[in-house]
């Protein structure tokens, strides 16, 4: 079933979330404080309020002269929270001119993705890409870049005011980022985008 189906059937507001490889779920979660399980796929992260833009500079990272990840508890919270949600990923400790990051697999159930994600050092919403395949499809002879992308190529997986550094953490982008892939995988398919986000009825 295509995305827009389920967004027919289900409703466009509707929780999602996805599983620990990248596929995108709308049901049978069932969801306590601390954690949300699914009967096949185990353990689940909700995918966060969160709208899709794109084609603008990607905004800069303003450098601090006090980086957030010099705080052991604030690195800690988002490397557990990575160990948690998306085990199979690796973590990149910082450098001297890049923040942490992360790198790993997303399977969408219709292609597998290799997707980096860097760490800023305003805490801002951190710049995710993907490593490979190209997005984009073959148009006769030309090449169409697919929709919701900044200039550079990164993905605009959400707007800056949809994060919230205090309360997300590098999982929530992974979970955003495997929701730009599921409707990428149907763009390709279709030429049309099925999704804009996920708005705050769907949280």
């Amino acid at each position: 079933m295509t995305i827009a189906a389920l967004l027919r059937h289900h409703g466009i507001n509707v929780p999602r979330w996805v599983t620990v490889d990248g596929q995108i779920i709308f049901d049978d979660v069932t969801t306590s404080s601390s954690r949300s399980i699914h009967p096949t796929y185990g353990a689940v992260t909700p995918v966060s309020s969160h709208t899709f833009h794109g084609g603008e500079d990607e905004p800069t990272d303003n450098a601090s002269d006090s980086p957030w990840w010099e705080n052991e508890d604030q690195l800690t919270r988002h490397r557990s929270a990575m160990d948690s949600a998306f085990p199979t990923w690796s973590y990149v400790p910082a450098s001297d001119d890049r923040g942490p990051s992360w790198v790993g697999p997303l399977d969408t159930g219709r292609g597998k993705f290799w997707v980096a994600i860097w760490t800023r050092h305003d805490q801002g919403l951190p710049r995710v890409a993907v490593l490979g395949p190209r997005l984009g499809v073959n148009a006769g002879r030309r090449w169409i870049p697919a929709p919701h992308l900044y200039l550079n190529g990164s993905l605009c997986v959400a707007s800056t005011g949809d994060w919230q550094p205090a309360e997300h953490t590098v999982a929530t982008v992974v979970s955003w980022a495997a929701h730009w892939l599921a409707a990428y995988t149907e763009w390709r398919m279709t030429r049309s985008w099925p999704v804009e986000g996920m708005q705050s009825l769907a949280a």
